[in-house]
């Protein structure tokens, strides 16, 4: 689930109700949000905190908890058989405290009007409360393991109200919650749903769970690619956003790196939305197939030229562009 509805949710409940169609998606959308995310300079991406790190000593102190006894058979036992111990200090940290809970009427109603999209469980950072998304529907998209891997992959930074989940940054203001701001949200959800897939699914048996995220699960696969299996296993589960950006400044400038999470923040929201620009959406889509084959060609020492171009786009471009 998309942990930004976390801030829609506390504009909805502070708002009221009269007001939440403020939140609902317009036709303008995309337009607008394009030209907030213009100016690069304003992302802020964090350092991860010094206390991160775990005393590996206390590891067995997840056994006692019931969320965990639950899910160790099928979901626990695979993650550590995949995942090294030195990438899981979010993993045990959060299951020695994490509890299951039932996600609100009202918030499944919520994101159904601001997203389109029905949720089947969902993980609160701030309260480490997950939803295992029980349903059949769940089952069939890896449901319950992406919000446990999001559950094995966030840190809450009390002090600083900043939450650091898998390859995102949502830094809250408690005081205004509409000065809340996110980025890294598209990458994050894309990567959640391929490693659900990945480890959980190897043989592609749940052809819904390949169509969930589809596009974000298709540019995390050559962000894969692009910085390598060990580096994208390292720093989703450490929560180390600005470890993987770092490693894409290498390939390319910045600026670009910076425009990329924004485009991709964007059309999470807004590629599955059917009142878009059309040409603006394309020239989007085109940024980031263009992003990644630039980034990849370098990191992989590849000439930049028809054929290289041709091959990537048939294996890793994440969009078609079309005429519409």
């Amino acid at each position: 689930m998309h942990v930004v509805s976390i801030i829609i949710g506390l504009l909805a409940a502070r708002a009221g109700i009269k007001s939440i169609n403020k939140y609902v998606i317009r036709p303008n959308a995309l337009k607008m949000e394009l030209k907030k995310y213009s100016n690069t300079d304003n992302i802020k991406i964090l350092e991860l905190p010094d206390d991160i790190y775990l005393d590996e000593s206390k590891d067995n102190e997840v056994e006692n908890n019931e969320v965990y006894k639950k899910v160790y058979d099928d979901f626990c036992s695979t993650l550590t058989s995949y995942v090294p111990r030195t990438y899981l200090d979010n993993f045990y940290r959060n299951f020695k405290t994490i509890t299951e809970t039932e996600t609100s009427a009202g918030f499944k109603f919520r994101r159904r009007i601001t997203r389109g999209t029905l949720v089947y469980g969902s993980y609160n950072n701030l309260e480490n409360e997950i939803d295992l998304g029980t349903s059949e529907l769940a089952e069939l998209t890896n449901g319950k393991e992406h919000e446990l891997l999001h559950a094995s992959s966030a840190y809450y930074d009390e002090k600083n109200n900043v939450i650091y989940s898998g390859f995102s940054q949502i830094h809250l203001n408690v005081e205004d919650p509409s000065k809340s701001f996110a980025f890294g949200m598209g990458i994050n959800e894309g990567a959640t749903q391929y490693l659900a897939n990945k480890y959980f699914d190897p043989f592609g048996m749940k052809p819904l769970a390949r169509k969930a995220y589809q596009e974000e699960q298709i540019i995390v696969q050559t962000l894969e690619k692009i910085v390598g299996e060990e580096k994208f296993m390292s720093c989703y589960f450490r929560a180390d956003s600005k470890g993987l950006f770092d490693e894409l400044i290498r390939y390319t400038s910045k600026e670009e790196v910076y425009k990329f999470i924004n485009y991709t923040d964007v059309l999470l929201r807004h590629t599955r939305d059917k009142n878009y620009d059309f040409k603006e959406l394309n020239e989007v889509k085109e940024f980031i197939d263009m992003f990644l084959l630039k980034a990849y060609s370098r990191a992989h020492n590849k000439s930049m030229n028809v054929l290289t171009a041709a091959l990537f786009m048939m294996e890793n471009a994440p969009y078609e562009i079309k005429s519409r």
